[in-house]
C-alpha cells in the first residue's frame, strides 16, 4: 500500500476513532443520568456501562493504532513500570499542593470541614478512576499518536489539548465560565501529554488525571463548596481570575519542565 493510501486510511480510523468515542461517551452520559445517586444499585450500573465503554475504547484504540503501524507502546500496561503509575499520584498531589501553597501566599485561607457534604469517598475513587482513565483513551491514546502524522509533534500536542478543553464545554457552553473550563482543561492536557512524553505510558497520565480531581473535587479544592472540606479566604475580595490564572500557570510550568527532562518519544 502506498504513502497516499496509507494517509487516506489513517484519516479515516481517525475519524472513526472520534464517531465511536463520542458514541460511547454518550452511552456514559446516559448511563449517569439514568442511574444517579450514591446507593450500592446505581453505582454498579453507572460503573458497569463505565467499565464496557473503556474496555471497549481500549480495543479500539489498541487495534487502529496496530492496523496503521502507529507506535502502540504508551497503551500497554508495564508491571516494571510501576514506578512511573504511582509517580503520576505523587505527582499528582505536589501538583495540588503547589498550585494551593502559591494561592495561600496571596490570598491567605483556612481548610475547614464541610458540614453539608455529601461526598462518598469510595464512590468517588471508583468513578474518577473509571472515568478519568476513559478519557485518557479516549484523547490521549490513538488520537494522540495519530495527531502526530498529521500535525508534527506540536501541532499534535496544541490540538489534542484543545480538542480536550472543548470537550469540556458541555454543560457550561459559550459562556465566560465556560471558556475559561477550556483554558484549564487545555493546560492540563499538556500536562497529561508531558506526562506520557516523560514516561511512555497513558496509565501514568491516568494516575495523575484521577490523583488531581479526587484533590480538587473530593476534598474541596475546586471552590465549589461540595467537597469534604471548603476553603474559607481571609480576605473578602479574592479575585477568581487570579486563582486560575496561577492553577494554569503552575500546570504549564510542570508541563514544560517534564517536557524539557523527558527522554521518551510521543
Amino acid at each position: 500500500m502506498d504513502t497516499k493510501s496509507l494517509y487516506r486510511a489513517l484519516i479515516f480510523d481517525f475519524s472513526l476513532f472520534l464517531l465511536i468515542g463520542t458514541f460511547t461517551w454518550i452511552i456514559n452520559i446516559i448511563a449517569q443520568i439514568t442511574f444517579p445517586g450514591n446507593n450500592l444499585f446505581p453505582l454498579l450500573m453507572r460503573s458497569l456501562v463505565l467499565s464496557i465503554c473503556l474496555a471497549l475504547s481500549y480495543q479500539l484504540n489498541y487495534r487502529l493504532s496496530k492496523k496503521n503501524l502507529l507506535n502502540f507502546d504508551i497503551l500497554e500496561f508495564k508491571p516494571g513500570n510501576i514506578k512511573y503509575y504511582l509517580g503520576g499520584i505523587v505527582l499528582g498531589c505536589l501538583l495540588i499542593a503547589t498550585i494551593w501553597a502559591i494561592i495561600y501566599l496571596i490570598y491567605p485561607f483556612e481548610i475547614i470541614k464541610n458540614p453539608y457534604s455529601k461526598i462518598n469517598l469510595p464512590n468517588d475513587i471508583i468513578s474518577y478512576s473509571l472515568g478519568n482513565t476513559f478519557e485518557e483513551l479516549l484523547f490521549r491514546g490513538f488520537i494522540l499518536v495519530a495527531s502526530v502524522k498529521f500535525f508534527g509533534k506540536v501541532g499534535a500536542v496544541l490540538f489534542v489539548s484543545l480538542l480536550f478543553g472543548l470537550f469540556h464545554l458541555q454543560g457550561t457552553g459559550l459562556t465566560v465560565e465556560g471558556l475559561s473550563m477550556v483554558m484549564t482543561t487545555f493546560t492540563m492536557s499538556l500536562l497529561f501529554i508531558s506526562v506520557i512524553y516523560y514516561t511512555g505510558s497513558i496509565w501514568t497520565a491516568a494516575t495523575l488525571h484521577i490523583t488531581g480531581n479526587l484533590l480538587l473535587h473530593t476534598f474541596g479544592f475546586d471552590g465549589t463548596n461540595h467537597g469534604l472540606f471548603n476553603i474559607r479566604f481571609v480576605a473578602s475580595n479574592v479575585d477568581g481570575h487570579i486563582t486560575v490564572l496561577i492553577y494554569e500557570m503552575v500546570v504549564i510550568a510542570f508541563a514544560l519542565i517534564l517536557f524539557r527532562i523527558g527522554k521518551k518519544q510521543i
